[in-house]
């Protein structure tokens, strides 16, 4: 079978994905509505006890209107008396019943048979219901309380009205028993594994019909959320209730409510059992969907590692390293394919190592030519000027040199240069640039005038390949008591001053001007040293300061006048050469090279006579 045709196996084997798509949706749909039903369950049994409650407060206070009609506060006690004793004997809800006149005094207290019996003293009428309900004819509730037998009661206020005229003659308050409440929500529940309880405004439970260890929730929150009556939330015992409120009629803002409780592992038993059905039927085609897919997945993908194994393989060199083809479908002819890559780069690779080892022998044969270029003696006798110089490139080939001219009338010269960039462009200008300033500089009696003599030459082939070259001459007197430094863009020479055990101090000569080859014409200027016997003329590339280490920290101009400083006096020049270079090289560490490194140290041998000058006159001219 081809790849083609795995894919199109593939995308129906896919098609199983909107089945869990679906199957998921209706687990998520099943769970909803279960919920949803077990909700309204709850909040119907609340909505019921809260009806029946009503329905009882409703019986009470029809009750007692119709009996009101023959309370007459004027009337003679023994009347009065006999009316009051029928009213509250009349229910086995009522218990006690106070009558207060116009003037909310109280008149007459009267106890039901039993109450009387058992000589229980009636629960005090709450003074600001009397006022209510004398002054502005308002009737009203207590909460449950607690009557003098320890059983739980509430007291019903109504006003009483002159029937003609409607004028408040009074009113009576009633002592009505709470156990009728705690029967309706008791018989509510009974045998449903349920909970039901009557809860005031402040959410503090009234009545219940459980015992009295009962611990009600810690937080009703989720059943008093805006348009929120029914919720899941933590009970009184720890465990999670599914719980529904029902305010009990009238609504008025001190109305009681019904709370109806059960376990949320009770009340969603069967939610959890439908979902577990479907979640298996869903998980098991889901099962069998994604085997199938994952085997047939195996079987085109594992051509793919096999690609990936290869290409791997390529980017770790291995270019040997071939595919085995399968035939008779895409995959074979791309893997056909990768192995003539390989071939291809392998033969490649071959190509390019021989041209890299020709360019590596060129390189090689390049930097012994241009360290060949480089003097290693001076042309005068070692007594006239002691000069060493040492040049590491950055890389194979380099633009820094040095050069040594032995100059008519007696003097030596020691130029160093170095060129802009690196590499093969910057070897070559440092080859014309050294064979230039060799071939004039025995026509020019002033280093700032062979300077400029050097600038107009090499300017035009500088400009074309947009460089310059830098470059300082430091030419010595015959007699060694002084020398003349022009400079053109290079670091300023360091003038190191003998003592008798260490070198008293060092400074750099002011003298400078811009590199050769610039497209700005400018008089070079020259300026002549004084020396004493001992004193080390230093000339350096830009590579000394410059060089950094790997913390990007360069060597710098204190850094070199400090070690220098500390050297002891009477080293020769090649000693101080090799000194100062391996201190740069411990500062650089492991860092790449920045750039070339050259450095020269001349100290001329001050000495008087004709004899001596003569000399080194014979010494130049051969």
């Amino acid at each position: 079978m081809n790849i083609t045709n795995r894919l199109r196996w593939s995308y129906l084997i896919s098609s199983t994905l909107p089945l869990l798509f679906i199957g998921t949706l209706l687990i998520g749909i099943l769970f909803q509505v279960q919920q949803r039903n077990a909700f309204a369950s709850q909040q119907a049994i609340a909505d019921q006890i809260a009806a029946n409650i009503a329905t009882f407060f409703y019986d009470v206070e029809q009750q007692l209107l119709r009996s009101g009609r023959d309370l007459r506060p004027e009337s003679d006690n023994a009347a009065l008396l006999s009316v009051a004793n029928h009213l509250v004997n009349a229910s086995p809800d009522l218990r006690a019943l106070t009558l207060v006149n116009a003037a909310g005094t109280v008149t007459t207290v009267v106890s039901s048979d039993r109450l009387a019996a058992q000589k229980v003293a009636p629960v005090a009428v709450d003074p600001g219901l009397i006022a209510g309900a004398v002054g502005l004819g308002q009737g009203g509730r207590t909460t449950i309380i607690q009557g003098s037998d320890g059983y739980q009661v509430f007291l019903v206020v109504l006003p009483m009205r002159e029937p003609q005229s409607g004028k408040l003659i009074g009113a009576f308050a009633v002592e009505v028993s709470a156990a009728r409440v705690s029967q309706i929500l008791r018989l509510a529940v009974q045998g449903k594994g349920k909970t039901a309880y009557l809860v005031d405004p402040q959410r503090q439970v009234l009545v219940t019909d459980k015992s009295p260890g009962w611990r009600p929730p810690p937080d009703l929150a989720a059943l008093y959320r805006e348009a929120a009556t029914v919720g899941e939330y933590l009970g009184g015992d720890g465990q999670f209730v599914v719980g529904a409120r029902t305010p009990v009629a009238p609504l008025t803002p001190v109305s009681w409510s019904v709370i109806v409780e059960q376990p949320s592992s009770t009340c969603f038993v069967e939610v959890y059992r439908s979902l577990w059905l479907l979640g298996v039927v869903v998980a098991f085609v889901g099962m069998l969907a994604l085997t199938w897919a994952l085997f047939q997945a195996r079987r085109f993908v594992e051509p793919i590692r096999l690609l990936r194994a290869g290409a791997q393989a390529l980017a770790g060199g291995e270019l040997a390293h071939r595919i085995a083809v399968t035939p008779g479908d895409e995959l074979g002819q791309l893997a056909g394919a990768f192995n003539h890559m390989a071939e291809r780069l392998q033969h490649s690779q071959h190509e390019i190592e021989h041209q890299n080892e020709r360019l590596r022998h060129g390189l090689a044969l390049a930097r012994d030519i241009q360290q060949g270029l480089l003097p290693h003696t001076p042309p005068w006798r070692n007594e006239v000027l002691s000069v060493y110089g040492r040049s590491l490139p950055a890389s194979e080939v380099g633009g820094d040199f040095y050069t040594y001219l032995a100059l008519p009338d007696g003097r030596a010269a020691v130029a160093i240069g170095d060129i802009s960039g690196k590499g093969i462009a910057a070897a070559l200008l440092m080859a014309l640039t050294s064979s230039t300033l060799e071939a004039q500089a025995h026509f020019m009696a002033h280093p700032a005038a062979l300077l400029a003599a050097l600038h107009e030459a090499l300017r035009p082939r500088l400009q074309a390949n947009q460089m310059n070259a830098a470059l300082q001459i430091a030419s010595f007197a015959a007699d060694g008591c002084s020398v003349t430094v022009a400079n053109a863009g290079m670091i300023a020479p360091l003038l190191a001053k003998n003592g008798p055990d260490h070198l008293v101090g060092c400074a750099f000569v002011d003298v400078s001007g811009l590199p050769l080859g610039t497209a700005i014409t400018m008089a070079y200027t020259e300026v002549t040293v004084p020396l004493a016997p001992g004193d080390t003329l230093i000339l350096l590339s830009d590579g000394i300061v410059e060089a950094h280490n790997c913390a990007g920290e360069l060597f710098g101009f204190e850094r070199l006048e400090h070690f220098v400083t500390r050297l002891p006096g009477g080293l020769e020049v090649g000693e101080l050469v090799q000194r100062i270079l391996a201190e740069v090289l411990s500062f650089v560490g492991e860092a790449e090279p920045h750039d070339d490194i050259t450095l020269i140290a001349t100290r001329p041998i001050i000495r008087a006579g004709a004899a001596y000058t003569a000399t080194l006159s014979a010494c130049a001219e051969a």
